[in-house]
């Protein structure tokens, strides 16, 4: 029983890290709106400076997919 609960609390921490680490990596987020009838639209919202982002091979983005049209 006591190296369930140490697998699980190791298991819960590392996850913690992960996501620190890559929350800290995330440049900005990719706004995806589809409620266009013309097809999706993408929008950059960058929370770094550009030559920031000009600078590095790859980065990370997190993707909000939002309909900003409302169809009433």
């Amino acid at each position: 029983m006591l190296m369930v609960v140490i697998f699980i609390t190791g298991f819960l921490v590392g996850c913690g890290i992960t996501v620190a680490i890559f929350k800290q990596k995330c440049v900005g987020a990719l706004r995806v709106d589809t409620s266009d009838p013309d097809g999706p639209f993408i929008f950059l919202e960058a929370s770094k400076s550009i030559d920031f982002i000009a600078s590095k091979k790859s980065v990370m983005l997190e993707v909000n997919l939002k309909n900003y049209i409302s169809h009433d």
